[in-house]
Order: structure tokens, then C-alpha cells, then sequence
């Protein structure tokens, strides 16, 4: 039979709950971003992140910006296994204060900048039924134990999460002549995942009175008991000449004896309803075989089906190298802006409460299997991502703005351990990409109108996607403004609404006799809307 595990959650990455970007990194880092999707050759101070070379085209001075998104998604998960009580499984997540703050101070043909940001996550993500591979494993008990009498089951079930990449970013850009200007700098990246959730009060329903239903573990328990007991009465059997032989020839063997060949049937037979259909081709002694070990799995799910309590938090660091450079012509009509951030290194390292790991299944000396041990290590590496960014003021009141960024993914440590450990199913297809485009209209001098799309296209494969964090295509649009107040403060509004392109999957498990598979559909969707509201500071500057 097949080793019994209540859980089977499988997280690839830990950041699961993000909000812009690749499938680690943010692209969402001002609310300038926010109304128009394409700031690749930014020359104003959110350039701190998008195009950091660009900023040698601030004036000379103080150069602040700070803002911040309120951003909500719903994520839906649709399952199809049949003996499921829910088909829709809905998580919210929300980041009701998403930062960026932004400082740059240019002298001459030097700026030295630094940024604060959510790198990576930023939001909170709550299940309040749980999610379909928490409970398919409950429900599969149903065609399970059909033949033992249970028609449907219940379960109390919850699942929260948030994560969140802080940045702390720093760097220097030097003008080299009029038309290009370098960067170099880093970013420190602090990481805090924390998970929490419950599964408890798991009951079998035996017909459609309530007085029937039973606890899940003391269902186990009170088998795995019956069925050890079933194993130690085979002693005699098992010792005697009957042990060799088949259910069904010791079955024939024994037609002058009823009361043994009664008890060789109802062996037989008890096999045969616990899944094993070809049991009459069991030795007696395979047979008792079979019992002992059912017995054990029953215990071991006696322990899984208990109560239990997750309660989780893993921590990393990391250092992330950034390059880049401008190149303006045309009287700077023409910008363009590249940017280079190099992998980032980083474990996450769990911290768990005793007992709080999630267990997922029983090692032979009858300890839990944790999900998630204490002090246990996950690959967390952020892939590099290039950027190249295009602005061109076609006429004095439009500029048009391009921005395509890659995300190196199949290069990260963590997917390279996936594809090691499948080789026939990686989790990268391709590296994921986005292009987006951006228009500026300015209506006067102090006030000006935007808009932007972006095509964000994932590039992960079935193994990738999990509940708790999948990745989907998705295409955004934007619209916003800013206003100039005074030569000191200028204000940017903005939002956005991503739609996401709805995947299907086709899934299979198989139950505990380890033969007998169920298939089934999963269907993964979102949708994301935001708004953002900053404010640019300058102080002492001068074009």
C-alpha cells in the first residue's frame, strides 16, 4: 500500500505571494510606475531602481521620492476531484501600504543614490477554507474506505501567508559626456516568509445521520488496533503448512475443516476490502504481511489525521550587484536607458515551533515527516533580470516609452534542484519576459495625463505551479497623471488592473492501495487591481 500522508503541499518558491514582475522580483516600485507601466529610461528619481544611470539628468541637488500602493488580488483555485465538499477555493491578498522611498543627491557628473522597497512579495495571502491539495487527501479517504462504509467527510480548515523581499539598495552614477552616463551599486535584500493555518476537527460520515460520523484519527486508530490484532491471531496459520500456501489453495485444502476455512475467507475477504483484489493470490503468510503493515499505516494516519497547528517563519539575506548605463540623443528627445541585476544568492532558513511543521507523513520509527523541519534550508535564489528601456518625446507634449525586461529563471539554484531531482518534468520552460508600453501626454506645463500596458508571459511548466504560489500570463492596463505643485513638489496618482490568463491542468492520485489513481482538473486564476499615490521632492535642485 501506499505510504499514507494527509498533506502533500509542495512549494518551489517561497515567496508566494507577489504582486508585479517576474515570478520573484517586483516591478512595481513607484506610483509614476503606476500610471504608466513603462519607466525603463526613467531620468527622474524613481530612475533610483529603474534606470539608475539615468539620473545624472536630475538637476543638481536634493532629490526625494516617496510613495505607496495599496494593492488587493483574488486568487481562485477550481478543483474537480470528485468527493471534494468545496469546487472553488478563493485566497485574498492584500498589501494596503506597498513603499518605495527614493534619495539621490547629484553634484556635478556624480549622483549617488539609495532606495527602499519590496523587492520581492509585499502582501498577505488568507485561505479561510484551506486549499485543494490541503484537502485532497481527506477527501480521498471517501473512495478509500467506500467498501469500510464512508460516505463523505468534514474538516475545519484555514491557510495564511505572507512574504515579503525587503531592499536596501545603493550605487553611484557618473556622467561620462552629454550622451552617456554608467551605474554600478547593490542591493541587500532582507527576506521573511511566515505561514500559519490549521487542519482539525477531520470526521467520516458514515450514511446521512450525524450520529454516525466519527473522528478521522480514532477511525484509524481503532482499524490500525483491529487490523494488528487480525495480524498477531495469524500466528498459528502463518506456522502451520497453510503459511505457503495461497489464500485460495488453502481456502480448497481446508474444505474438511469449516471453522479454518470460514477464518480464510474472512481473511481473504478483509484483504480484498481494503483494496487488494488479487488477495486469493497471496500467500498466508504475504497476507498477514499486508495486515501488520496496513495496521502501522493506519496508526501513522491516525497521528496525521489528529489536529494539527502550522506555525512558520523563514528568514534569508542576500546581495544583489546592479550595472546600467544611459544613452541620450536628440537633445535628450531620444533616452535609453539598460540595467543588469545579477543573480542573487539566498537560503531561507525555517524557524518552527515543536510540533507546528505541518506533518506530512510517518518515518518508520513512528516520528512525523515535517514539511517544514526546524532549521531546514530552502534554495530562495532571485534570478537576474535585465532591462532596456526606450523614451521618445515625439512631439513636445508626447512621449512614447518602451520598457522589456527578462528574468534569467532557469538559472536559480532552486530550478536547477527541481529539474535535478525530475529531470523529465523541469519547472522552466523559458525565462519569464514582459514588454510594456507607455504614453505622457502633458496638458500644460504643470500637469500631464498617462496610460500604459504591459504582457507580462510566464514561462514555468505543471511542475511548477502550486497552490500556495502559480504563475500565470498576464496583461495590465494603467492610467494616472501627475502634477507639478511648485518647482519643490510634484505629485503622482495612478492604478492599475491585471487580468490574468486562466490555466487548467490535468491531475491524478492515487490512493492508498497504490494501484487505484483518480483523475482530476485544476483551474488557477487571478485578478489584481491597484492604486498608488507620491510625491517627488526637490531640494536645492537645479536644471
Amino acid at each position: 500500500m501506499k505510504k499514507f500522508t494527509l498533506l502533500t503541499i509542495g512549494i518551489i518558491l517561497s515567496t508566494s505571494f507577489l504582486m508585479a514582475g517576474g515570478l520573484v522580483h517586483n516591478t512595481n516600485q513607484s506610483a509614476a510606475w503606476s500610471r504608466m507601466l513603462s519607466r525603463g529610461a526613467s531620468v527622474e528619481i524613481d530612475a533610483v531602481y529603474f534606470n539608475p544611470a539615468g539620473l545624472t539628468k536630475l538637476g543638481d541637488g536634493f532629490h526625494i521620492s516617496l510613495s505607496s500602493q495599496s494593492i488587493f488580488q483574488t486568487q481562485t483555485i477550481t478543483s474537480t476531484f470528485p468527493t471534494l465538499n468545496e469546487e472553488k477555493y478563493t485566497g485574498t491578498i492584500s498589501a494596503p501600504v506597498f513603499p518605495s522611498v527614493y534619495l539621490a543627491y547629484k553634484t556635478g557628473k556624480f549622483v549617488f543614490s539609495f532606495g527602499f522597497l519590496a523587492i520581492g512579495g509585499g502582501g498577505g495571502a488568507a485561505f479561510d477554507k484551506g486549499v485543494p491539495m490541503m484537502e485532497v487527501p481527506i477527501a480521498a479517504l471517501v473512495p478509500t474506505f467506500g467498501q469500510m462504509g464512508v460516505t463523505g467527510y468534514s474538516v475545519d480548515m484555514e491557510f495564511n501567508g505572507t512574504s515579503v523581499y525587503w531592499g536596501l539598495q545603493a550605487g553611484v552614477s557618473y556622467e561620462i559626456n552629454d550622451h552617456v552616463s554608467v551605474f554600478a551599486g547593490a542591493r541587500y535584500i532582507m527576506a521573511k516568509n511566515t505561514y500559519k493555518g490549521h487542519i482539525k476537527d477531520i470526521e467520516l460520515k458514515f450514511g446521512d445521520d450525524p450520529a454516525n460520523d466519527l473522528r478521522a484519527d480514532k477511525f484509524m486508530g481503532d482499524n490500525g488496533t483491529a487490523l494488528g490484532n487480525i495480524a498477531t491471531a495469524m500466528d498459528q496459520l502463518v506456522d502451520s503448512p497453510l503459511g505457503a500456501l495461497t489464500f485460495d489453495q488453502a481456502i480448497a485444502a481446508t474444505a474438511g475443516d469449516p471453522a479454518t476455512q470460514a477464518l480464510l475467507i474472512g481473511l481473504k475477504g478483509g484483504l480484498e476490502q481494503l483494496g487488494h483484489t488479487g488477495a486469493g493470490d497471496f500467500t498466508v503468510t504475504q497476507g498477514q504481511g499486508v495486515y501488520r503493515a496496513t495496521s502501522n499505516q493506519f496508526f501513522a494516519g491516525a497521528v496525521l489525521m489528529g489536529d494539527q497547528e502550522g506555525d512558520i517563519t523563514q528568514t534569508g539575506n542576500g546581495i544583489t550587484p546592479i550595472i546600467g548605463a544611459n544613452l541620450s540623443f536628440f537633445e535628450d528627445q531620444l533616452n535609453i536607458g539598460l540595467k543588469y541585476e545579477f543573480k542573487t544568492k539566498m537560503d531561507l532558513t525555517n524557524k518552527v515551533d515543536p510540533n507546528r511543521g505541518f506533518a506530512i507523513g510517518m518515518n518508520p520509527d513512528g516520528t512525523p515527516i515535517y514539511m517544514f523541519p526546524d532549521g531546514a534550508k530552502t534554495n530562495a535564489d532571485i534570478p537576474a533580470m535585465a532591462s532596456i528601456g526606450v523614451d521618445y518625446r515625439i512631439i513636445e507634449p508626447l512621449k512614447v516609452s518602451v520598457t522589456y525586461h527578462t528574468y534569467f529563471d532557469k538559472n536559480t539554484g532552486w530550478a536547477k534542484e527541481a529539474e535535478d531531482a525530475t529531470p523529465s518534468a523541469p519547472v522552466i520552460d523559458k525565462n519569464f519576459w514582459e514588454f510594456a508600453i507607455g504614453l505622457e501626454y502633458s496638458i500644460t506645463d504643470d500637469f500631464l495625463l498617462s496610460g500604459g500596458y504591459l504582457r507580462a508571459q510566464t514561462g514555468v511548466t505543471q511542475a511548477y505551479q502550486s497552490n500556495l504560489g502559480f504563475s500565470l500570463t498576464t496583461n495590465t492596463m494603467a492610467f494616472g497623471g501627475a502634477y507639478k505643485i511648485n518647482d519643490m513638489f510634484r505629485l503622482n496618482l495612478g492604478g492599475y488592473y491585471t487580468m490574468y490568463d486562466e490555466q487548467t491542468y490535468n491531475m491524478n492520485y492515487v490512493l492508498m492501495d497504490g494501484s487505484t489513481s483518480i483523475p482530476y482538473k485544476e483551474t488557477y486564476l487571478k485578478s489584481t487591481f491597484a492604486v498608488a499615490i507620491g510625491v517627488d521632492i526637490a531640494i536645492g535642485a537645479k536644471k
